[in-house]
C-alpha cells in the first residue's frame, strides 16, 4: 500500500483540498483509496460525506480516533492537522512513504514554511524512514510579488517543488460538493488539470519538478 502524508504546521494552506482531490482522482481511476483524517475538525471526512452516490468510493478513516488504514487499500492519503510537529508526524509515518508540504505565497506562510522545512532537512528520523518529500506552491497567482518571493524561497531549499496550483474558485465549488476538479467538464478545468500532472507523476513515481507559472 502506498502512503502519502500531507502536512504543514501552518493552518489554512490547503492540505484538505489537496488530500480530497488526490483521493477522488485515484478512486476515479479504480484504485482502493483510504482518506485518513487526523484532524478532529473532520474536514476530509465531511467532504466524503458530501460525495454524490455516482462518484467513486473513498473510504473514510478517522485517524484522530486512532483508526488506521490496514491492508486492502492501494493508496492511503493522510490529512495531517495544523500544529502537528515533526516528532508527532514521524510517530505514525511508515518507512518509504511520501510527504507533501503545501505552502501559500504569503509572508506568514513563508515564515512558517522556513521553520518547518529546516526541521525536515535536519531531522534524523525523517532520513531513517526514507521519506520522499515534495513541496507544492498552493493558491498561486502568477506574476504577483509574493509568488515571486515564495518561488525564490523554494528554490533555495534542498527539497523539490513538485507543482504550482493556481488560486481559483473551482476548488471551492468541488469541495462543497464532495467531488474533484477531475469530475468537472474538461473545458472548465483544463488549466487546472495541466497543473496537477507533475504532482500526480510524483505521487506515482517520484523525481519530478514543477513547471514555472
Amino acid at each position: 500500500m502506498r502512503q502519502l502524508f500531507i502536512a504543514n504546521p501552518k493552518g489554512g494552506c490547503g492540505k484538505t483540498t489537496l488530500a480530497a482531490q488526490l483521493a477522488g482522482y485515484y478512486a476515479r481511476r479504480g484504485e482502493a483509496v483510504a482518506l485518513v483524517d487526523h484532524d478532529p475538525q473532520r474536514s476530509s471526512l465531511d467532504w466524503i460525506k458530501c460525495r454524490p452516490a455516482a462518484t467513486a468510493a473513498v473510504t473514510a478513516i478517522a485517524g484522530y480516533k486512532g483508526e488506521q488504514a490496514l491492508n486492502g487499500y492501494d493508496l492511503a492519503i493522510h490529512d495531517v492537522p495544523a500544529a502537528c510537529g515533526i516528532a508527532a508526524l514521524t510517530g505514525f509515518m511508515p518507512p518509504g512513504c511520501k510527504l507533501l508540504v503545501p505552502i501559500l505565497p504569503s509572508p506568514t506562510d513563508i515564515r512558517a514554511g522556513v521553520r518547518f522545512l529546516m526541521d525536515l532537512n535536519i531531522d534524523r528520523r525523517i532520513g531513517e524512514l526514507g521519506v520522499d518529500i515534495g513541496l507544492v506552491a498552493n493558491r498561486v497567482r502568477a506574476n504577483t510579488r509574493y509568488y515571486r518571493v515564495l518561488a525564490s524561497f523554494l528554490e533555495s531549499v534542498n527539497l523539490p517543488l513538485i507543482a504550482n496550483i493556481r488560486d481559483t474558485q473551482n476548488y471551492v465549488r468541488v469541495m462543497d460538493s464532495g467531488i474533484t476538479i477531475f469530475d468537472l467538464p474538461h473545458s472548465r478545468v483544463a488549466a487546472d488539470i495541466q497543473q496537477w500532472a507533475p504532482l500526480l507523476s510524483w505521487v506515482e513515481n517520484g523525481h519530478t519538478r514543477a513547471e514555472a507559472v
